[in-house]
């Protein structure tokens, strides 16, 4: 069938729905079924009727997957099929510290799911999250507006919900499932081999800086 056979056969409120729900995936790529009621609605109402959508999204290089068990529909991108047929799902070009704050997300959400969580929404605190920062040397590189920003950046893409303000006791993060395919393991570990060969290369002009004071201080004794 084409989209004008799909869209004759639905009913007013089907088209409507079909209109909001593209427009949400063209927009923040994944919906989340237990987000809200909103999310809920377009979620079972795709999950039903996937063609009309891989049909009409499929004109501009875009299909539809819906992972059942997670709840989730994501935007996929048919250009980057490879010989193994795989997929890729829509991509989005992060700043530095987006990309950071993004794999230590991913980490953290792998990490509790390896570890038998069996609540597909994980909640972390901010202390959870600048402790895994850290490891990467630049928890002290993101103040509370750049924090700010970038959860609200990965909360329009339905990554995760910001429950209370952020720089609050109380203030936690929700990783939703659709975190789980922001990031590939591959991808991931290509991110920490990076960003610990860059780290290696500061930490050794740091000592070489180190002991060039070392021997200028020994110079200036000796005179």
């Amino acid at each position: 069938m084409n989209i004008e056979e799909f869209w004759e056969n639905f009913t007013s409120s089907e088209k409507d729905l079909f209109q909001k729900s593209c427009r949400r995936l063209l927009k923040q790529t994944f919906i989340v079924r237990d987000r809200d009621e909103e999310s809920k609605r377009a979620y079972y109402f795709i999950s039903k009727n996937p063609e009309p959508f891989s049909v009409y999204l499929g004109y501009i290089g875009f299909d539809v997957l819906t992972d059942r068990e997670n709840g989730v529909v994501m935007l996929r991108n048919c250009r980057d099929m490879g010989e193994n047929g795989r997929l890729q799902i829509n991509h989005v070009a992060l700043k530095k510290m987006e990309s950071v704050v993004l794999c230590c997300l991913w980490a953290m959400y792998a990490d509790r799911i390896r570890a038998g969580s069996l609540s597909k929404n994980i909640t972390v605190t901010l202390t959870d999250l600048r402790f895994e920062l850290e490891k990467y040397k630049v928890k002290d590189q993101i103040d509370k507006s750049t924090m700010t920003a970038i959860l609200s950046l990965f909360s329009r893409y339905q990554l995760l919900q910001v429950v209370g303000r952020i720089g609050d006791d109380d203030c936690r993060i929700c990783l939703l499932p659709s975190m789980q395919f922001a990031l590939d393991p591959d991808e991931f570990q290509n991110f920490v081999n990076t960003a610990e060969k860059r780290m290696q290369e500061r930490w050794n002009e740091t000592e070489s800086e180190m002991d060039e004071e070392e021997q200028d201080a020994d110079t200036d004794t000796d005179e």
